[in-house]
């Protein structure tokens, strides 16, 4: 994730905090708050810390995806409840957004960038990793024989 450090640092100047304080309220380090300052580089948790502690959302401080960035990440903490995502990807922003409508307490959006991207949380029970099936022609015509045998067994419903 990238911190749009211009908009944080006037948003700090508008709000009349200065950076210790936000820092302090974070818990941050002042080697990692200098750190992040100086490349714009931090992780989503982090990210929330900082917009809470400077009293805005995180959307006033999230920096887009530069052009020709596509990166998807999920992060969450072994034990955690919650996964963050910050999607770049129009598939996977679509299909959050789908579950953000059908299940609003458990997917939030919480930031939508000018460029498209998402930022959200998700159940991290919903996270699942699904390789592909590789199948010789062998097991691919015998289970195309099963599901042959299975939908002959099945009786066709004719409506008048």
């Amino acid at each position: 994730m990238r911190l749009n450090v211009d908009n944080y640092l006037s948003l700090l100047e508008e709000k009349q905090l200065s950076g210790e304080q936000v820092r302090r309220a974070a818990g941050l380090s002042k080697s990692t708050y200098a750190w992040i300052l100086e490349r714009g580089s931090i992780e989503c948790e982090t990210l929330e810390r900082i917009a809470d502690a400077a009293g805005c959302s995180v959307q006033d401080i999230l920096s887009p995806d530069y052009e020709g960035y596509a990166e998807n990440v999920i992060e969450f903490v072994r034990d955690g409840k919650t996964a963050t995502l910050s999607l770049s990807q129009r598939r996977y922003i679509t299909r959050v957004k789908q579950l953000a409508e059908r299940y609003p307490e458990e997917c939030k959006i919480l930031a939508e960038n000018e460029d498209g991207s998402l930022y959200a949380h998700i159940p991290v029970e919903w996270i699942r990793i699904n390789p592909n099936m590789e199948l010789s022609e062998e097991q691919r015509e015998v289970l195309r024989e099963r599901m042959q045998k299975l939908n002959s067994g099945r009786v066709a419903v004719v409506q008048v």
